[in-house]
């Protein structure tokens, strides 16, 4: 399923919102964790914008793609990636602060009751734990 899935501050967990004709925008689970083939990183710049302007957050940066809800994925096998408003206009690795070119699959999950995301540009057969 195409979806936009995004940190939900008042869950703290994932929202997974459909891209899907028919229910475009709902959402439709949320999820401690999830997978994203083919993901596209999307920051919508007038919200972005907004935070900067009113200092008060919301939600406009998505990862986009299709959910793997068949796989099972570990984290810490991959390269970090964040996102933070007040310093960067994209996602960008987190070691580096490049901006994330065009992974294979992302992986989101809690460590330490906050958001992580991970991308695999290999063969996440072999480097992902599936």
């Amino acid at each position: 399923m195409k979806a936009a899935v995004y940190w939900n501050l008042h869950k703290n967990c994932f929202s997974i919102q459909s891209r899907e004709k028919g229910s475009y925008g709902k959402v439709v689970a949320h999820a401690e964790s999830v997978a994203v083939d083919l993901p596209e990183f999307v920051v919508r710049q007038a919200g972005r914008e907004r935070v900067l302007k009113e200092g008060k957050k919301n939600v406009h940066a998505f990862v986009v793609g299709e959910v793997d809800y068949h796989s099972f994925y570990n984290l810490g096998h991959g390269t970090k990636i964040t996102y933070n408003p007040y310093k960067f206009n994209s996602f960008v690795i987190a070691d580096t602060k490049e901006q994330v070119g065009d992974p294979l699959v992302a992986i989101m999950g809690i460590v330490n009751n906050k958001p992580l995301i991970e991308v695999h540009y290999g063969n996440c057969a072999s480097n992902c734990d599936v």
